[in-house]
C-alpha cells in the first residue's frame, strides 16, 4: 500500500498534486497521469490556440468585432454598449422602452440590424457600462472582454491555486462563446468566485461582491438560503448594504426614471424569454431552436415539446431541491470547499433563465471540488465523470437538439454531493443525520 501511494503521489508532484492520505481507505484512488501538469498545458494550450484561430477566422470573415467597412458586427455586446451610451448621456430610462432600445442599437450596426427589444439589468449596471462607453466600440468590446476574462482566471486561480487551471479556462468552449459575443459571463462568475471564496474568512468582503451580483439577480436566489444556513449574517448584512450603495449611486447617477421603468422590463423579458411563443421575439427563431438555447430545466422541457407550465413544474421541483440540497449541506460540518461547491453549481441550477454563455460559471463549483479533491484525495471514479462532464462541455456549444447544460449541472451537483457523503471523515456526518432524520420524519408522516 505504501508504494501505491508513493506512486500516487509522484504522479500527483506532476500535476495538481492530489493529496493521498496516509489513513486512506478503498474509496480513495490514484491521480490519472492525464493530470500532469505538461498534460494538462498542452490540453488547455491546444484549445486556446484553437478559439484564437476560430475569432481570428471570424474577425476574417467579417463576423466578429466590425465588418470591411468599420460597422460594429451585432452581438450581445452591442446592446451593452449601447446601454453605455445612453447612460453617459443621461438617457437611461429609455432604454427600457423596446423601441428606443432597438433604435440606439441600430444607430450602431445600422437600421434594422438588432433584434434584442429589452433590457433587463437593474440601472446599477450603468455604472460600469458608462465609463466602458466612453472607448470606441472595438477597444470598448476588447477591453470588456479581456477585463472580465482576467478577473476571472484570477478568482479560479486563487481557488485551486494551480497553475494548469489557467490553462483549461482558457480550453473552455463557454469562454470562446463569451469572447465571441461580449457577455457577461466572465463577470458572473468573477463574482460568485469572489463571494465563495471570501465568504469563509471575510465575511464582509463576500457581503460586497453579493451585493455587486445583484446585476444578474437570477443567478443570486439561493445566497441568502446558505447565508442563514451557515449563520453569516456579517455577509448578509454586507450584501444589503452593498446593493443600497449601487442603488443609491444610480439614483444620483442617473435619476429614479429608470428605476421605475425597470420592474416593467424585468417582467417583460420573463414573459418574452420563458412563456412566449420564441416567433413573438424574432420571426426568425423556431420554437425549437430557441428553447434548446435556455440552458435550464425550464428550457429542457420546452425543447422536448412540453409546454410552459409542465416546464415551470420542471423547473419549480429543480429549484427547490437545489434549495434543500444547498440547505442541508450548509447546515452540516462538510468541509467549506465542499459548501461552496454545492452551492454554485446549485446557484447555476436554481435558475430558469440561463444561456450557454452563463455556464462558463461552471468553473467555480469545480474549482471548489478539485481544491477539495487536492487536499483531501481523489474518490473513485471521480476523475472519469469529470472528463466525461468536459467531454459534454465541449459538445453542448454545438448541440443544436438538446440544452446539456441541466444534464452537466445535476451531474456535477451529484459528483459533489457523492464526495460529501461518501469520503470518510467528520465532514460526511453532518449531512447523513439531516438526510436519515428527514427520510425518517417522512416514513413517521
Amino acid at each position: 500500500m505504501e508504494s501505491q501511494i508513493e506512486a500516487a503521489r509522484s504522479i500527483a508532484g506532476n500535476g495538481l498534486n492530489f493529496s493521498i492520505p496516509m489513513n486512506t481507505n478503498n474509496r480513495l484512488v490514484q491521480p490519472l497521469g492525464i493530470f500532469a501538469s505538461w498534460r494538462l498545458y498542452v490540453y488547455g494550450g491546444g484549445f486556446a490556440l484553437l478559439w484564437a484561430m476560430t475569432l481570428l477566422s471570424l474577425y476574417q470573415g467579417e463576423h466578429w468585432l466590425v465588418d470591411k467597412n468599420g460597422v460594429p458586427v451585432y452581438t450581445d455586446f452591442t446592446n451593452v454598449f449601447a446601454a453605455g451610451l445612453h447612460a453617459r448621456h443621461g438617457n437611461t430610462a429609455m432604454l427600457y422602452i423596446p423601441a428606443e432600445s432597438l433604435r440606439a442599437q441600430d444607430a450602431l450596426v445600422g437600421a434594422g440590424n438588432s433584434f434584442h427589444s429589452t433590457w433587463p439589468y437593474p440601472p446599477t449596471f450603468f455604472l460600469i457600462l458608462a465609463p466602458l462607453a466612453i472607448l470606441p466600440f472595438v477597444i470598448a468590446f476588447l477591453t470588456w472582454n479581456v477585463a472580465t476574462l482576467l478577473a476571472y482566471i484570477a478568482i479560479v486561480y486563487y481557488i485551486v491555486r494551480r497553475p494548469p487551471a489557467i490553462a483549461l479556462i482558457l480550453a473552455s468552449p463557454f469562454t470562446l462563446m463569451n469572447m465571441v459575443v461580449g457577455q457577461m459571463g466572465f463577470l458572473t462568475a468573477s463574482l460568485l468566485g469572489a463571494a465563495m471564496l471570501f465568504l469563509e474568512r471575510r465575511p464582509g468582503m463576500a457581503g460586497i461582491f453579493i451585493g455587486c451580483l445583484t446585476y444578474k439577480p437570477q443567478f443570486g436566489i439561493l445566497l441568502p438560503l446558505a447565508l442563514v444556513a451557515f449563520r453569516q449574517w456579517r455577509a448578509f448584512a454586507s450584501a444589503i448594504v452593498t446593493t443600497a450603495l449601487l442603488v443609491g449611486v444610480s439614483i444620483t447617477a442617473f435619476g429614479t426614471g429608470s428605476w421605475e421603468a425597470f420592474p416593467r422590463e424585468l417582467f417583460a423579458q420573463a414573459s418574452l424569454n420563458l412563456s412566449a411563443d420564441p416567433e413573438l421575439i424574432n420571426p426568425l427563431f423556431s420554437r425549437r431552436d430557441y428553447w434548446v438555447g435556455l440552458q435550464t430545466a425550464y428550457g429542457l422541457i420546452r425543447t422536448l415539446g412540453g409546454n410552459a407550465a409542465l416546464a415551470w413544474l420542471a423547473q419549480g421541483i429543480t429549484t427547490c431541491a437545489a434549495a434543500i440540497t444547498v440547505w442541508l449541506v450548509w447546515r452540516s460540518p462538510v468541509r467549506y470547499s465542499l459548501k461552496a461547491a454545492t452551492l454554485s453549481a446549485a446557484a447555476l441550477l436554481a435558475t430558469p433563465y440561463a444561456h450557454a454563455y452563463d455556464l462558463v460559471a461552471i468553473a467555480i463549483p469545480v474549482a471548489f471540488l478539485v481544491r477539495d479533491q487536492i487536499g483531501n484525495g481523489l474518490l473513485r471514479g471521480e476523475q472519469t465523470i469529470l472528463l466525461a462532464l468536459f467531454g459534454v462541455s465541449l459538445a453542448s456549444n454545438s448541440a443544436d437538439f438538446l440544452p446539456l447544460g441541466p444534464i452537466v449541472l445535476i451531474a456535477l451537483l451529484g459528483l459533489i454531493l457523492y464526495r460529501v457523503v461518501y469520503h470518510d471523515g467528520p465532514s460526511a456526518v453532518g449531512v447523513v443525520a439531516e438526510l436519515q432524520e428527514i427520510k425518517s420524519l417522512i416514513v413517521i408522516r
